[in-house]
């Protein structure tokens, strides 16, 4: 019974590691079969031979020397054989898998070791003595050596395996030293704080790491002050932008899923600083506050399901390279996921606060502006927090009489809301002479779809009085819908009645010359009953009739052709 006491304790190791390695989540970055290969190494290679090599060794050098100088040698190297041969690998990703893959053929050494002294002792003392010194020593220092070949990865340093074995074996004879010296509690005492510092030497070399890490990315980043601005451009040309240099490189890392979630949880936090911003510089309504307070925390909740989707140990990497305080590195990478992934990024957000355009308006003026545009036909589905939002970026300008606004071919760059005066549009014929064609006053829009297709403009726009008239660019109009699907899908909403609408004027336009191409006028002559006008069509003499027909056709065509161009104008202006 006490055997199988002490069988059960030493056994109990490699289960009780697994566990903690799943608690933490670091399968999510190291393979499982992997970590189990290095156990199996441990166990079944490396310690058999260790013990084949120390065997012949005693007899040629004597007990002494194995155990304070020979053994540990021997034992580290043949450990750190399977992790030599992993750095190669995919699987091997950088020195936190470089940790756990040492602790996994330390682990696996440690239990066949264990097992082997036990057996000439069974006593569940020792059991305990040896789980708590030697296999902790064991996992340690191999640990160790993983870390030094993890770091290789992003390290020029070719010594650091070197010195990582190094420092393992010194480790090793010291603590075989101080098993042979000393006994009792000064013994078990004295091997736990041996691994319990080994422990902390993988701990420092981990947070070394990750400092040179998040060196390594901040001169990517071009945030490092003696990066020069060639190296930066350097960058740029070899592979895009910065940022994306960097997922390149963490791609190796933690793989193609791992990078994608990443990239989003970047995204989603980016955006979530952003909106902050707005909350503690703008000057806005309880509406559009509420507003943003909403998305918020709409973007904390997908933050949180990205990072239980990444695991414990990529964020925690993540957190250590891109600390939430370091504000200076997360506003670059706004500015980075802006330029190259501007439909996830709020980059109108960002525009205003680098404008200050904003500032320049009261709450009640955002309010009763985001009123005004909600009266745009191609707004009318857009919320009015939306609209006050984008109310900030409106610019006032003045014109005096006869104020060239814009002209035939110019590109259709805004649209302006009048707030005073007039604005009168007119066609050019091929000699460019102005001819009227409509005229908009104030409360009225001129080049509402200028925002959003850009096409030149097809007419001419002067001020008529004194001009006063509120500014969107369709440049900040696309900012705005870029990163807010709920925007872009009411401006959809609008288009597609629109294209019924004109589905059907065209629809009637061609059932209306058909039946006159028949003969049938009554649909062109709207102001006299059917039957009047079939029957004073019959009481005209034939020669008097063609000549009707004729000019009917014609005054149909033209008043279709009206029709269409003053629907154009009112809806597309010029």
């Amino acid at each position: 019974m006490t055997a199988l006491v002490a069988y059960a304790i030493a056994l109990l190791i490699p289960l009780f590691a697994f566990y903690v390695i799943h608690a933490l989540d670091l399968f999510r970055t190291s393979n499982a079969r992997t970590i189990l290969l290095c156990t199996a190494w441990g166990a079944l290679v490396a310690y058999p031979l260790a013990a084949l090599v120390n065997a012949e060794l005693h007899i040629l050098i004597g007990f002494g020397l194995v155990v304070s100088l020979a053994a540990p040698f021997v034992e580290e190297i043949f450990k750190a054989l399977i992790l030599v041969y992993l750095i190669r690998q995919p699987s091997f990703h950088y020195f936190v898998d470089g940790a756990i893959y040492g602790f996994g053929a330390g682990i696996g050494f440690s239990v066949i070791e264990n097992l082997a002294y036990i057996s000439a002792t069974p006593s569940p003392s020792l059991a305990i003595t040896r789980v708590l010194s030697t296999s902790l020593m064991h996992a340690m220092t191999s640990g160790i050596v993983g870390v030094s070949l993890g770091r290789l990865r992003r390290s020029e340093m070719r010594i650091l395996p070197l010195l990582g074995i190094a420092i393992a074996i010194v480790v090793h004879i010291i603590y075989n030293s101080i098993v042979n010296t000393l006994t009792g509690g000064a013994l078990l005492v004295l091997v736990i704080v041996i691994g319990v510092g080994g422990a902390g030497i993988i701990g420092l070399q981990i947070l070394y790491g990750l400092r040179a890490e998040k060196a390594l990315f901040t001169r990517t980043l071009g945030l490092q002050s003696d990066v020069s601005a060639g190296e930066r451009e350097a960058i740029q040309q070899l592979g895009g932008a910065s940022i994306e240099v960097i997922l390149r490189q963490l791609r190796t890392t933690f793989g193609d899923k791992n990078v994608a979630l990443i990239r989003r949880l970047l995204i989603t936090e980016a955006n979530i600083g952003i909106l902050r911003n707005n909350l503690t510089s703008c000057n806005v309504s309880t509406r559009l506050r509420e507003a943003w307070e909403t998305e918020i925390a709409s973007l904390q909740a997908e933050s949180q399901r990205l990072r239980q989707q990444m695991g414990r140990s990529v964020f925690g990497y993540l957190s250590s390279i891109f600390p939430t305080e370091d504000t200076k590195t997360w506003s670059y990478l706004q500015e980075q996921f802006a330029q190259y992934d501007p439909t996830m990024v709020h980059t109108f957000d960002m525009f205003m606060r680098f404008a200050e355009l904003a500032k320049k308006f009261t709450p009640q003026q955002l309010a009763e502006m985001a009123e005004r545009l909600s009266r745009i036909d191609i707004f009318r589905n857009i919320s009015l927090a939306d609209l006050e939002n984008l109310s900030r970026a409106l610019e006032f300008e003045r014109h005096p009489e006869g104020a060239l606004l814009f002209d035939k071919d110019d590109d259709g760059d805004a649209l302006y809301m009048i707030e005073a005066g007039t604005i009168t549009i007119y066609a050019l014929d091929h000699a460019q002479n102005e001819k009227y064609l409509r005229t908009f006053r104030a409360g009225q829009v001129v080049g509402d779809f200028a925002v959003l297709d850009g096409e030149k403009r097809s007419a001419r726009a002067r001020a008529q009085g004194d001009l006063s008239v509120m500014v969107l660019r369709r440049g900040v109009f696309q900012m705005f819908v870029q990163s807010r699907p709920q925007v872009m899908l009411a401006v959809l909403a609008v288009l597609a009645d629109r294209s019924r609408y004109t589905m059907r004027a065209v629809e009637t336009t061609i059932q209306t010359l058909s039946a006159i191409a028949q003969g049938d006028y009554t649909c062109a002559l709207p102001q006299i009953a059917p039957l009047e006008a079939e029957t004073a069509l019959t009481e005209i003499p034939i020669n008097v009739r063609a000549l009707v027909d004729q000019s009917l056709a014609r005054f149909a065509l033209k008043l279709q052709v009206r029709e269409q161009e003053n629907s154009l104008i009112a809806h597309d202006q010029a």
